[in-house]
């Protein structure tokens, strides 16, 4: 059975498919409706609370201010815009009268860059322009004002590329997006693609300098993004040598959430949304504060989810091959399944683990399996998604909510 507590407020008319369970909707009517097999119409509701058997989904509230749909539609719309920009920002750059002496330097970056810009999913930099059209007033968004804001978005997604391009290096991947990654190609290598990678983060300041240099924010922007790097080296840092290292009783949770806060959470959420913040005309200083620990508790959610995805996600959606098994890293599976192993099933973590052996990554999967922690990966994803759920609840601003709900419901239950 499939109970849903609706809240009705003066939003849009919404439907919900259903094929059978009951409808608790409350506000001014405080009615009770029950339905079997059908929809129900649901007048101005603001959110749903849903809980499923069966480990499903314990937990699921999905806000609609005004509407989740029409968020996503949005969504769609603006992810056209973004792409569009790109070609833009490259020929602009093209134009830098340092390519003027080395022209085949400025056809070798445009190649490095729309391969390793596009083609994903450009959430973080979608992250940025979304943010900065849900809290800036509307009779402030021009379209000089979008642009900029889709440019900082791109921006975002070179800091991206310049760590997926050495994150594969330094994990032995081989995929990325279907594709071979960077340094695996035959006209690129090994040398070529760290060079690159430089060659790619600093592009992010010429672009940033060419468009942001008389913002008032043109200095905090460089600087968060400076900052942002040195989180995330130090997070690769610890995580590189816990893996290296092979002494299993660092495998501990305090120990892996430090390091996935510093490594992917501060530059998959906070970077993005602080940075459309500072776009914004006028902003209060304590709405960063508040967007960090939500910023952060999401980042948490997405390495938790990316850490499943790599062991059991479907390789034809990820479009990469998971290596966490075979380079040993401290995962969230590998933490949960050394604290719930016997003696016997420790020994063959210990035997299996950080092994490229075919037979002793699959001999860890079906350990991970025998230890439930799939379940219990179902489990932990609900119980986060409600935590950080109801630490929007405690942000004054409408607009904010709005914001961190949206950024919330597009991580949970993502696969890829």
């Amino acid at each position: 059975m499939l109970t849903i507590y609706a809240h009705i407020s003066n939003k849009s008319l919404t439907f919900i498919s259903i094929t059978y369970f009951q409808v608790y909707a409350t506000g001014n009517s405080n009615k009770k409706i029950m339905a079997i097999c059908g929809r129900i119409y649901l007048k101005n509701f603001t959110h749903i609370h849903v809980i499923l058997q069966r480990n499903q989904i314990l937990y699921r509230s999905i806000y609609n201010t005004p509407s989740t749909n029409i968020l996503n539609i949005e969504m769609e719309t603006e992810k056209k815009a973004f792409c569009q920009e790109l070609p833009k920002i490259i020929n602009l750059l093209k134009e830098n009268p340092k390519f003027l002496e080395m022209p085949e330097v400025g056809n070798w970056i445009q190649k490095m860059l729309q391969y390793n810009l596009v083609g994903g999913k450009n959430a973080r930099g979608l992250t940025t322009v979304i943010s900065y059209k849900m809290i800036e007033k509307e009779n402030k968004i021009t379209d000089e004002s979008l642009r900029l804001a889709r440019t900082l978005g791109w921006c975002v997604e070179m800091f991206q590329a310049y760590c997926v391009i050495l994150d594969d290096i330094m994990d032995g991947s081989t995929t990325r997006r279907g594709m071979p990654c960077w340094y695996c190609k035959p006209d690129v290598g090994l040398a070529c693609a760290i060079n690159d990678s430089i060659i790619v983060y600093s592009t992010l300041f010429q672009v940033l300098k060419d468009n942001f240099m008389m913002s008032p924010n043109y200095v905090n922007m460089f600087q968060l993004f400076n900052e942002t790097l040195w989180f995330t080296a130090l997070g690769q840092h610890l995580d590189y040598i816990t893996a290296q290292r092979k002494q299993y009783n660092l495998f501990t949770l305090d120990r892996y959430y430090t390091m996935i806060k510093h490594k992917a959470s501060y530059y998959t959420y906070y970077l993005p949304v602080s940075l459309g913040l500072l776009l914004v005309e006028s902003v209060e200083k304590e709405m960063f504060k508040q967007g960090n620990d939500i910023c952060l508790e999401i980042g948490k959610l997405f390495q938790i989810q990316d850490d499943y995805i790599d062991c059991f996600g479907d390789e034809s959606v990820t479009g990469k091959v998971g290596t966490d098994i075979q380079e040993g890293k401290c995962t969230w599976l590998a933490v949960n399944a050394l604290l719930r192993c016997n003696e016997a099933q420790r020994i063959v973590f210990k035997s299996c683990y950080g092994s490229k052996e075919p037979a002793h990554v699959e001999r860890i999967k079906q350990l991970y399996i025998q230890l439930r922690l799939p379940e219990i990966y179902q489990e932990r994803e609900n119980s986060l998604y409600k935590d950080i759920l109801e630490l929007t609840t405690k942000i004054p601003d409408p607009a904010s909510q709005k914001l961190y709900r949206y950024i919330l419901n597009t991580t949970y239950k993502r696969k890829q």
